[in-house]
Order: structure tokens, then C-alpha cells, then sequence
């Protein structure tokens, strides 16, 4: 087996289509997911820098951290359910994110990755935040789906009724008829 097809198997739920649908093109079915799995790791650890940053007597940052490791959990145990083996409960709560409709998801994960940036402004939350919310941003497309194909010009009987108005004379501004 090749590479990519362990990677898809890896990355692909049982019995369940990929996230995203048919419609979905597989570079933002994978993309997202693997976007997830490496948002929800770096919220984990700059969480956990902004957790140790209580020896700057900076409480907000310390409750930010852990608002913000919680945050890249749930985002793991969405994304990469296999990652919590032990716990049993993850894998069907991940399925039953799953059976939601996509928006549900973009707003989970940008509704959960906005606090710890508004409560503790720095790069650690701004990053790892921010890549929780750019994982919903990305699911929020893919909610949207494929842009629909531009509609006609004009359809042939209107584009008649054109054409007539246009080789009727016009009366000319500021001549005497």
C-alpha cells in the first residue's frame, strides 16, 4: 500500500464518508482534518505556555491557557478520535459531530478559539487560537460548497427587445425636431 493511501486510511472515519461530502474536493476533506489535528496539537502547547505564564501574576492568561488547551482536546477528539483510544465515549461523539451539517462544526471551532485570544492577547494565544479558528474558517467553506455556475447574459427574447430598442432613433438633446 502506498503511502497516501495509509495516510487516507489513517485519516478516514469507519464506516462514514470523509468530512465534507462528495461535493467536497479531497484537498480540503484532508486538508481540514490534518489542518485540525495540527491546530488542536499547537492550541494544546501554547495553552500550556500561556498556563505557565501565572509566574507573571497574569491570571486572565492563566484562565486563556486553559480555555485554550481544552479547546485544541475537543478539536483532537473531533478531528482524530483514534488519538483517545482509551476513552470510549470519544469515538461516538465524534460520530455524532460528524452527522451534523458542516456549519455546525466551523462555528464550534471558531466559537471556542475567540475567547483565550480576547482574554490573554499574545503570540502564544494568537497562534494557537488562530489556527483553531483558521480549521473552522475552512470548514465554513466547505459548508458553503462550489460556487454556482454564472447565470445567462440575457436570455434570446429579451436579447431581441434589445436589439430592436437599440436601431430605434434616438431623439437628440438641444435640436429642434
Amino acid at each position: 500500500m502506498s503511502f497516501t493511501g495509509k495516510l487516507a486510511e489513517l485519516l478516514a472515519r469507519p464506516n462514514q464518508d470523509p468530512a465534507g461530502g462528495p461535493e467536497a474536493p479531497w484537498y480540503l476533506k484532508y486538508g481540514s482534518r490534518v489542518l485540525g489535528i495540527v491546530a488542536a496539537f499547537f492550541a494544546i502547547l501554547f495553552g500550556l505556555w500561556n498556563v505557565l505564564s501565572i509566574i507573571g501574576l497574569s491570571v486572565s492568561c492563566l484562565v486563556a491557557g486553559i480555555i485554550q488547551m481544552l479547546a485544541g482536546f475537543v478539536v483532537m477528539a473531533l478531528e482524530a478520535p483514534f488519538c483517545f483510544v482509551c476513552i470510549e465515549k470519544v469515538n461516538d461523539v465524534s460520530k455524532m459531530v460528524d452527522a451534523k451539517p458542516m456549519f455546525f462544526r466551523a462555528g464550534l471551532y471558531c466559537a471556542m478559539a475567540v475567547p483565550p485570544i480576547f482574554m490573554c492577547f499574545g503570540l502564544a494565544s494568537l497562534f494557537g487560537s488562530g489556527l483553531i479558528f483558521a480549521t473552522g474558517a475552512v470548514y465554513g467553506m466547505m459548508a458553503l460548497g462550489k460556487k454556482k455556475p454564472p447565470l445567462p447574459i440575457c436570455e434570446p427574447r429579451q436579447r431581441r427587445h434589445r436589439m430592436v430598442a437599440m436601431q430605434r432613433p434616438r431623439p437628440a438633446i438641444g435640436r429642434a425636431l
